[in-house]
Formats: C-alpha cells, sequence, structure tokens
C-alpha cells in the first residue's frame, strides 16, 4: 500500500454501500410481490374448483374467497368476481400488493377458469 491509497478503502465502501441496500430493498420487494401473486392465484385456482368441480355457491365462494385474502394480510382492496357461463367457470381477482416504503404498491389482477365437471345425462 502507498501513501495514494490511504482512505480508498473507505470511499469504496460508503460509495458502494447504498448501492448494495438498494439492490437488497428491490430484491426484497420483488419477492413479496411475486408471494402476494402467487397466493392470489392459488385463492382463484381454488374458488374456481369449488364452483366447478364441487358445485358450490359463486356468491358464497367470493365472500369466502375475500376474507381468506382479507385474513392472509397479503393483499388490499381485493374484489372476487365469480361468473358462471354456460359451461365454464370465471374467477376474476383484483387487488393490490403493498410495497416496503408506504405509498408504494404493485396491483394484482388474476384471471382462472375451468370447465364445470359432473355428470350429464
Amino acid at each position: 500500500m502507498t501513501q495514494t491509497d490511504r482512505g480508498s478503502t473507505s470511499l469504496t465502501t460508503v460509495l458502494l454501500t447504498p448501492v448494495f441496500v438498494g439492490l437488497a430493498f428491490t430484491a426484497f420487494q420483488a419477492a413479496m410481490f411475486t408471494h402476494a401473486r402467487t397466493e392470489a392465484r392459488s385463492v382463484a385456482r381454488d374458488a374456481a374448483v369449488l364452483v366447478a368441480r364441487q358445485g358450490a355457491s359463486a356468491p358464497a365462494v367470493e365472500r369466502s374467497a375475500e376474507d381468506v385474502l382479507d385474513r392472509a394480510d397479503l393483499l388490499s382492496g381485493t374484489d372476487v368476481d365469480i361468473r358462471v357461463d354456460g359451461q365454464l367457470v370465471v374467477v376474476h381477482l383484483t387487488g393490490s400488493a403493498p410495497g416496503i416504503i408506504r405509498g408504494t404498491g404493485a396491483g394484482i389482477d388474476i384471471t382462472e377458469s375451468l370447465p364445470i365437471e359432473g355428470f350429464r345425462p
């Protein structure tokens, strides 16, 4: 180490620390959004299965799906809409996944559809 290199390690640390902290926050935020989207897709798929394969009432399943999402505290402003169109059940789920920083978030819009199954004479 020469006389001209004194303090270069401290300067490098001071300059790179915010970059690494920013990358860590970005990675954590991406993981949170992905988790919220995956959970919402799972709830939508389960709701479609209940109506299409088990013959459950669409309004009751809508309320149940919204309750599950509210209890999980992953999304805010959730809305679940289930339509039975002839031989197809379509579940449309919307909501907002909150971000790490107040006021940030990502909208989630998921549609799942399944054919109605059962005995048809």
